[in-house]
């Protein structure tokens, strides 16, 4: 296909999004519909304004964090380029190198980051100061970060941040010695052959594509030029005189005592400064402000006063410190407490340990608590530790709980542990009513492709279940209006999944499943099946009620505290599972039960509410009449490919 034809975004998003396939690093941020979705990357500051701004605003966004150092480069990726260049769409190509990456004053970028797509009104755009924009303009939670008022002051800044030569500062091989965190210093060499290499890749990817082509071909011009450039003595000294003087003259419009740089609002200005100033302090450049180093002697202690303002602002925290392909280097430590270097010399036996201190503030608390977890070798525990600990003390300090409060809580939880013992897990089933399953279900279950939507596995799912031939009876001796469930298990293009196994399983007309049963020592109402050369998987059983959960235990006293309701809707489980496809569990809902919008355990989805069809004189696909009346479902379990 011609890289001219005809597509509609979401076209082009669906292209670049396929070999995206690390659920890590492609996952939805925030709660909520979300209606960006942004292509980034950790350590790069454009991406990173861009991300700060949508923590800021509060707005849920899908995040495709993707790597562009070699030799990975998924920004060389032609998919991810032909969707960017649809938001490139009428700009000049970029042609040649001056150590920027202002798209205003450098030209489009077609191979860079960040991207973002706006899902509502099919918008890409490809600069992050007009993506920053538009996030402030289109979401409207948070505070106006552009306000009409201070518009022109904000631009103002924004600017002379934007055409700052961090690309060579951070690429260029520093002639007057190079203060550069080590890692740069054993990565950067050679980066731009290879960079070229992998552009080169790119191009014989997009034969016929001339378009395409072309974008690459100015890509490769801009490299090359890039490479000579760092390379080039008076160009790298011209970038730092041109940074002291940006530093120099923001000290002397912060000296005026103002909290931010455009009064008293926090602004998209300030954005734009933190992303900045981090930047050269990870680089090891904060002697810009703290002088008393050989390439600046100057103290500017108002631009230091304002950065610790600004790395203190939750968004950053979000969008840069917690931001896990952000690491750090040895220069922004004391930002990173939970990450300190391992490689520093360790204290000796004898020597002081040093910990969090003695002098612990309600305002020190949290971070002294954060310092306790730098040490954790695992890097994943760190994570996990870390977050609990900020939530958990965010939770507190909303609250405010008074003292006999806390202690009736930690109660609540004793006594949950007590209550999960044997064949009940009252855990498990408070994380189903908080909405915690059902969260991590979403999170580990995200649609594929228009594939059937998962729901939660619930308590009921044994494996010592029989296996049945399609139009078994699977509730033998069972009282109850007849039920025939007939389904089809395809793939997204509709072909059948021969041999599929699919587990099914619910309750009674009573809302009993088996294993709830006096007496009932064999299996009912459940079953395995093997789809067949169709695709087919069908069967007989009663019709399923909605039921209680237990509520005799601390789940009970949390949801009459909040008078929720008990009852789950009714439904029938299924499980499939198939080589070559992703896990789909699942449930069918019955349309008209009157508990659909109060399930306590927050598993109802809209595509899994099915008529449940009283029909009479009914047959089923092998020619077996069916009990008249009966209660009958058609469906179609739409099986995503494993990536």
């Amino acid at each position: 296909m011609n890289d001219l034809s005809p597509k509609t975004i979401a076209d082009y998003v669906a292209a670049a999004n396929k070999p995206l396939t690390d659920p890590a690093m492609n996952r939805q941020i925030g709660s909520g519909r979300a209606t960006f979705e942004l292509y980034h990357f950790g350590l790069s500051v454009c991406s990173q304004k861009v991300r700060m701004t949508l923590f800021e605003k509060g707005a849920p966004f899908i995040s495709h964090d993707i790597n562009i150092f070699p030799p990975i480069n998924q920004n060389y990726q032609p998919d991810y380029v032909r969707l960017r260049m649809q938001g490139g769409r009428g700009r000049d190509l970029v042609d040649g190198y001056t150590g920027r990456s202002s798209t205003g004053s450098e030209g489009f970028d077609p191979c860079v980051v960040p991207t973002l797509v706006d899902l509502d009104s099919e918008k890409v755009l490809i600069d992050s100061q007009a993506i920053c924009a538009h996030i402030d303009a289109a979401y409207q939670g948070g505070s106006e970060l552009i306000p009409a008022r201070l518009k022109s002051e904000i631009e103002r800044e924004i600017a002379i941040v934007d055409t700052s030569p961090h690309p060579a500062i951070l690429y260029g091989a520093h002639p007057d010695g190079d203060y550069r965190p080590e890692m740069l210093k054993r990565e950067m060499p050679g980066i731009y052959d290879r960079k070229i290499m992998k552009l080169m890749e790119g191009r014989s990817l997009s034969v016929g594509h001339p378009r395409l082509q072309a974008a690459y071909d100015a890509k490769i011009r801009k490299e090359a030029a890039a490479k000579k450039y760092v390379a080039t003595d008076e160009m790298m000294r011209g970038a730092l005189r041109e940074v002291q003087a940006l530093i120099a003259a923001l000290d002397e419009r912060l000296a005026d005592g103002r909290t931010w740089i455009c009064g008293e609002d926090f602004t998209m200005a300030d954005i734009q400064w933190a992303i900045s100033l981090f930047r050269f302090k990870w680089l090891g450049m904060a002697f810009l402000w703290t002088g008393e180093h050989a390439l600046n002697e100057t103290v500017h202690s108002t631009v230091a006063a304002y950065g610790t303002r600004l790395f203190a602002r939750d968004s950053f925290q979000q969008a840069i410190i917690a931001w896990p392909t952000n690491p750090p280097t040895e220069f922004v430590m004391d930002h990173y407490p939970q990450n300190e270097d391992t490689g520093a010399k360790r204290a000796t036996r004898d020597a002081t340990v040093k910990g969090h201190g003695r002098d612990i503030r309600e305002e020190n608390l949290t971070q002294a608590v954060l310092n306790t977890n730098k040490n954790a070798p695992n890097p994943r525990a760190k994570q996990v530790i870390a977050a609990f600990a900020r939530h958990l003390h965010a939770f507190l300090e909303e609250v405010q709980p008074t003292e006999k409060e806390w202690e009736y809580g930690i109660d609540f939880l004793t006594k949950t542990g007590h209550l999960s013992t044997g064949g009940r897990q009252e855990f498990i089933l408070l994380s189903d009513v908080m909405g915690a399953t059902a969260r991590v279900d979403m999170i580990n279950n995200r649609a594929h492709d228009g594939a059937t939507e998962n729901s939660v596995l619930g308590p009921f799912f044994v494996e010592d279940r029989p296996t049945f031939e399609n139009g078994a009876q699977i509730s033998p001796g069972i009282d109850g209006p007849p039920m025939f469930f007939n389904s089809r298990v395809v793939d997204t293009d509709g072909q059948p999944v021969a041999g599929a196994r699919v587990d099914v399983w619910h309750s009674d007309d009573e809302g009993n499943y088996d294993i709830m049963m006096p007496g009932q020592s064999q299996a009912t109402m459940r079953g395995l099946f093997f789809a067949d050369a169709n695709g087919r998987v069908y069967f007989n059983s009663v019709l399923p009620e909605s039921y209680p959960i237990p509520d005799d235990g601390t789940v009970g006293v949390l949801l009459k505290a909040a008078n929720r309701s008990i009852i789950r809707p009714a439904h029938v489980h299924v499980r499939i599972e198939a080589p070559g496809f992703r896990r789909l569990t699942t449930m069918l809902f019955l349309e008209g039960d009157k508990y659909l919008d109060s399930d306590p355990v927050f598993g109802v989805k809209q595509s899994l509410v099915m008529n449940f069809e009283q029909r009479h004189d009914q047959r089923q696909p092998d020619g077996k009449k069916l009990p008249s009346p009966c209660f009958c479902v058609d469906y179609d379990f739409v099986l995503s490919r494993a990536s």
